[in-house]
């Protein structure tokens, strides 16, 4: 076989390994990022008191920027238990079995009934031997968001989506799988095997696309066995595999569609390759090599129609999704890659590949692997995902009344790891708010209760870099204590320095390269360089500027008036600095800070409005919505004479 690779294989690898890791795909990178993952599953199972977990590529690391992943998320129930054998019944607490028959499909089974005082509810349904089965198509929650099979697609903001998925876990290891792990190869290893049965399995509410009783059969799903498998690839393997997607998304994917060929396929194909070849040809010389070995597998499997499940073999996973002319466009495609001997990655579009490959081959000198700006920024991404997670279990926090409040801080402050700290400062400040809003509703104040408020707000400062701040100075406000008020304002500014604003951006290169520089936690970083939207709630309506009552939307605005609760008020924090500096200097008399306060919030309107292109309307539509709920000391008056000043001017360019 070494005689027909060709000559230059071994160099092109090279750098294209090298030039991988400069898109995000690096060791450190791919490290930190599956460790910010992790920290986003444990705030977001903190914040439900549930559990909660994040799969795909996201979890995996295997994106890039160019790749645009979404987050595939999975929450599960456990007061369902499910059992897989009779014998194993040892609590009378267990509701379900897993059952199949002749007619259930490999890789699927369906859940039989153990409490008989279920089975007249409506989600259970007689299967075709008469058993009680709990039906996969109620098991939906009612949603109006996209469905995509199993999950539910939510846009969180037009770059990010969260693809959500219910389903059931079960502890033991399923029966259909039991000959994978008597098999005789070398991978996985028996350790990893053991490691793998451990964790069990998730039971998908989804049935086979072509059984009769599909509405009754549940998807067995092997995930965090192959999260495991995954973040074991050496670096050679899990550049393998993201290339396939590349491949897929910019080859595949215009010509045959989304399903014909998907990312799962490809990760299957890198599990069958690591299975049936030495550990020693995964090297970065080999890369191509190894590439070509999977798009020959590929090609093999589109060819007889058959795609094994790596855990459950008789499984086929084309079935339903490749067939007719599908098929002879995906075969022609793959053998057309196989004959460009690799010629077809200077092509590759994704992350700019090609063209950079190909100004790397003309030189003479294997590129460096020295981090760059867009392998920094491709990191990003994990980041404005934990962003997002936390901002999300700050609303889930703000929702509920006091008491729980009280409670949920209690619970969390007696963990002392990173991530249950930085939750604690989120929610002492929301815990704060709420409870000095409650003593300022009252004309005689109870002084102790707020020292109490005003001891947690100053806690919660710590929070990041702004939103607990910005609560303290307008509390201080709200009590006119203006010298205080301006201390805070003003420390906000020597930290201001690296802003990653969850309403708006990414985070600034110099930021990410803190976090591989000084080595930071994804918690650690949150703290120092994170500037979060600041959120309020009705129950804190006493300790928010008046002029803010009557939601002021400032970035994102029309999202959040159309999904987000009515009862909340979102505000940029870049915006409500600006805000607060100008009801400081104006309430103190400080004329000529009072006018740079106003320059300097009538410019973030422009930014945040203006300069992305679309967004005029919309912005418009929030802004007279909120004139119409409060007319006077509304600051949307100075947004609204902004865009209709910008309005005019285009008017005047296009004449």
């Amino acid at each position: 076989m070494e005689g027909n690779i060709p000559a230059y294989y071994r160099d092109v690898s090279l750098r294209l390994f090298n030039l991988l890791d400069k898109v995000g795909l690096s060791e450190d990178i791919r490290w930190k990022w599956i460790n910010i993952m992790l920290e986003a599953e444990q705030i977001v199972s903190i914040a439900n008191a549930s559990p909660f977990h994040i799969f795909g590529s996201q979890a995996e690391a295997t994106t890039t920027k160019g790749l645009q992943s979404d987050i595939d998320i999975v929450n599960y129930l456990t007061s369902m238990s499910v059992l897989q054998s009779i014998p194993s019944l040892q609590t009378s607490e267990a509701k379900y079995i897993m059952v199949s028959d002749a007619n259930t499909p490999p890789g699927y089974v369906k859940l039989q009934i153990l409490n008989r005082d279920l089975e007249l509810q409506t989600h259970h349904s007689l299967d075709s031997i008469g058993r009680f089965v709990l039906c996969s198509r109620d098991f939906y929650s009612k949603s109006n968001l996209e469905r995509h099979g199993p999950a539910y697609k939510k846009m969180v903001t037009r770059s990010f989506s969260i693809d959500s998925v219910e389903a059931l876990r079960v502890r033991f290891w399923p029966c259909q799988s039991s000959q994978w792990e008597n098999r005789n190869y070398n991978y996985p290893s028996q350790a990893n095997i053991g490691l793998i049965k451990q964790t069990g399995a998730l039971l998908v509410p989804v049935g086979h696309p072509f059984s009769p009783e599909s509405h009754l059969e549940w998807r067995i799903s092997i995930s965090y066995g192959e999260k495991i498998l995954v973040w074991q690839f050496n670096s050679t393997q899990h550049k393998c595999y993201v290339l396939l997607k590349m491949i897929k998304k910019h080859f595949v994917q215009p010509s045959c569609g989304e399903k014909a060929l998907t990312c799962y396929h490809c990760k299957t194909c890198v599990f069958y390759a690591l299975q049936s070849t030495p550990s020693s040809l995964w090297q970065p010389e080999n890369l191509l090599l190894c590439v070509e070995l999977c798009l020959r597998t590929l090609c093999h499997w589109v060819k007889i129609g058959y795609c094994p499940n790596f855990f459950i073999p008789e499984e086929n996973m084309f079935h339903g999704k490749l067939y007719g002319h599908i098929q002879v466009k995906l075969l022609a495609v793959l053998h057309d890659l196989l004959r460009q001997e690799g010629k077809y990655f200077l092509r590759l579009s994704c992350d700019d590949i090609g063209p950079r490959l190909t100004r790397l081959c003309q030189t003479s000198l294997i590129d460096s692997v020295n981090q760059t700006k867009e392998g920094v920024e491709s990191m990003g991404l994990s980041i404005v995902s934990l962003t997002n997670f936390i901002a999300f279990s700050q609303k889930n926090f703000a929702c509920k009344d006091l008491g729980d409040k009280i409670r949920f801080v209690s619970n969390i402050c007696c963990t002392h790891t990173p991530i249950p700290t930085v939750l604690r400062l989120v929610y002492s400040s929301s815990l704060g708010s709420d409870l000095a809003s409650k003593c300022l509703a009252y004309s005689v104040i109870d002084k102790e209760k707020l020292d109490i408020a005003h001891k947690l707000l100053t806690l919660g400062c710590a929070s990041d870099v702004t939103s607990g701040r910005l609560k303290l100075a307008a509390f201080y406000l709200i009590q006119d204590n203006f010298v205080m008020a301006e201390h805070v304002l003003r420390r906000i500014h020597e930290n201001y320095t690296y802003l990653v604003s969850h309403c708006r951006s990414t985070p600034t290169e110099e930021a990410l390269f803190k976090i591989l520089e000084n080595n930071l936690s994804a918690a650690e970083f949150v703290r120092q360089y994170v500037a979060f939207p600041v959120l309020y709630f009705q129950s804190e309506i006493h300790c928010m500027p008046q002029a803010l009552i009557l939601q002021m939307f400032v970035s994102k605005g029309p999202r959040l008036l159309d999904h987000g609760p009515s009862q909340c008020v979102f505000v940029d924090p870049e915006f409500f600095l600006r805000y607060l500096e100008y009801q400081c200097y104006f309430r103190q008399g400080k004329t000529s800070h009072k006018m740079a306060a106003l320059d300097n919030m009538l410019w973030v309107v422009y930014y945040t409005y203006l300069e992305y292109e679309g967004m005029h309307m919309n912005a418009w539509k929030v802004l007279c919505k909120s004139v119409r709920l409060q007319n006077e000391h509304n600051a949307a008056m100075w947004q609204i004479a902004f865009l209709i000043k910008y309005a005019f001017r285009f008017l005047r360019m296009r004449q």
